[in-house]
């Protein structure tokens, strides 16, 4: 399921017009002509300014990153005879070939479709993408690459069945997160060792991108053995998280944890966060006395800790959707053996194929790990125990997620109206009798065509937003004249977003009352 977690709204409107003119001048999808009635006024839009600074990396050898400085509704990116529409400044063009390089246009793009002059730039993948970035890591990171990726000897996974997915990438594909939370819990442990060149005992990193404006991306180091927590059970003392949303990037640690003062310099990166179906390189970078965060090698966050255990166990928790790229773990060099945690909420068989098995029960905040015998053939039930198995190296316990095939693109969400009245009162208070009211449409599709605004049935407002191409998402506004407003009754304001293709409209409704 495709998640449009944009969707929302406030207040509405009454209006009463005398009379409205016919707002259509045709059916066909390109022929929408802009009309206002009588007693609603345009806000003009300003015109998009040329996009500035272009800056570009590569994660990949054959993938580049653009970022540019504007404040523009949206951005078009052409390419290689390719045009994309993006919400952001930012965008990242897979399937590239490394050694040729590559001419990008941006240009800004208003809310009525206008475009701005072009800002060019030039990169060659290959020029740009760092070799060295997994030196420092145990084996070869995973790749989230498809289902192997997610394997039960290697992960664990807490997630409702048909939220996950693959999603294209340049000429492959990457695991999707479309559900409100999933986990996913490595089986390769992080130990500490002795400091590499940058300091760090250990380190975990994670290429990820955002979904929408509400993806949040949590990195949680568990000390040994609590890996084998679910994700509603509480967080043990001596955890430590990097946390990830679209509007920065922390380090959350245990309070409990030793404070050591130890003091970091950050970087100067424009932006910190994710971002919507751009990739960025997070490390989580372990000290002696301190956790470091860094975005593409650039420290954002630290917090001055010293962690108390030598073995941590990564799991990675997805909210609002989101894009996993790859993970790895850094540390001293250990053997991944299959695991698997079988809750024991009834008596349970043990598999033939076991090498070992450990009875882990916790209570309060402490735990007990006991072996269980290898020829104890049944253990009984315990709700507050549960069973870790270790498996022969060749076999696979369990079954692999279910994921399906999604289509490439941005994900964008539903259509918003606010209503104020020009002194600043807002629903759910009713406005008052005179004056102006304002009327804001927030519309989050990527190549409609227009908009259209109705009253009770009524056409107030047509508005093509395809002036010099596909429409993108921005924000128009309207003012209303309160002489012609009925009060004391409830109206129905109705904004219609209308594709391209010709297809139904997205729509978003509200209802107000004047005082």
């Amino acid at each position: 399921m495709d998640r449009r977690t944009l969707a929302g709204g406030l207040g509405g409107l009454a209006l009463v017009v005398a009379a409205v003119v016919a707002l259509r001048s045709g059916d066909a999808p390109d022929t929408l002509k802009k009309e206002v009635a009588d007693g609603v006024e345009v806000v003009a839009l300003q015109e998009p300014m040329k996009p500035a600074n272009a800056r570009a990396q590569a994660l990949d050898a054959d993938a580049l990153q653009i970022a540019w400085n504007g404040s523009a509704s949206a951005y078009e990116v052409r390419w290689n005879g390719n045009e994309q529409l993006v919400p952001t400044p930012e965008v990242e063009l897979p399937g590239l070939d490394p050694e040729q390089e590559t001419q990008v246009e941006i240009r800004a793009v208003s809310a009525t479709g206008k475009r701005s002059e072009p800002l060019k730039i030039a990169a060659k993948p290959q020029d740009l993408y760092n070799g060295r970035w997994d030196d420092q890591l145990v084996g070869q990171p995973d790749r989230f690459d498809g289902p192997e990726a997610l394997e039960p000897r290697k992960w664990r996974v807490e997630a409702e069945p048909d939220c996950l997915g693959l999603r294209p990438f340049g000429p492959g594909k990457r695991i999707d997160v479309d559900c409100p939370m999933a986990a996913f819990q490595s089986n390769t442990p992080i130990r500490f060792g002795v400091p590499a060149n940058d300091g760090a005992v250990g380190r975990a990193i994670i290429s990820v991108a955002g979904a929408v404006e509400s993806s949040h991306v949590r990195l949680t180091l568990l000390p040994d053995p609590w890996q084998y927590l679910k994700e509603t059970d509480a967080q043990p003392k001596g955890a430590v998280s990097l946390d990830i949303t679209t509007q920065g990037t922390r380090i959350v640690a245990d309070p409990e944890l030793p404070r050591t003062g130890k003091q970091v310099t950050l970087g100067d990166a424009p932006m910190t966060g994710l971002v919507a179906g751009v990739r960025h390189r997070w490390e989580m970078r372990v000290l002696p006395d301190a956790v470091v965060a860094l975005r593409d090698g650039v420290v954002v966050a630290y917090e001055p800790v010293a962690l108390t255990g030598r073995v941590v166990h990564p799991r990675i928790r997805v909210d609002g959707g989101g894009f996993l790229d790859s993970f790895g773990v850094g540390g001293v060099p250990e053997r991944v053996v299959p695991t698997e945690v079988i809750p024991l909420d009834k008596d349970v068989d043990l598999p033939q194929d076991v090498v070992a098995v450990k009875l882990v029960k916790a209570q309060s905040d402490q735990v007990a790990i006991t072996d269980v015998p290898l020829g104890a053939g049944r253990v009984p039930a315990d709700q507050q125990a549960r069973l870790v198995v270790i498996r022969k190296p060749e076999s696979r316990p369990g079954a692999l997620p279910r994921l399906v095939d999604r289509p490439g693109g941005i994900k964008t969400g539903g259509p918003r109206l606010h209503v104020m009245h020009e002194d600043g009162t807002k629903p759910p208070q009713p406005l008052p009798g005179k004056g102006r009211v304002l009327v804001t449409a927030e519309v989050n599709a990527i190549g409609h065509r227009g908009i259209e605004l109705e009253l009770n049935g009524r056409r107030i407002v047509a508005l093509p937003t395809n002036e010099q191409g596909p429409g993108v998402p921005g924000r128009h506004e309207f003012w209303l004249d309160t002489a012609d407003l009925a009060r004391g009754s409830s109206s129905r304001l109705k904004l219609s977003v209308l594709p391209a293709d010709g297809g139904e409209p997205v729509i978003a409704e509200t209802v107000f009352e004047l005082g």
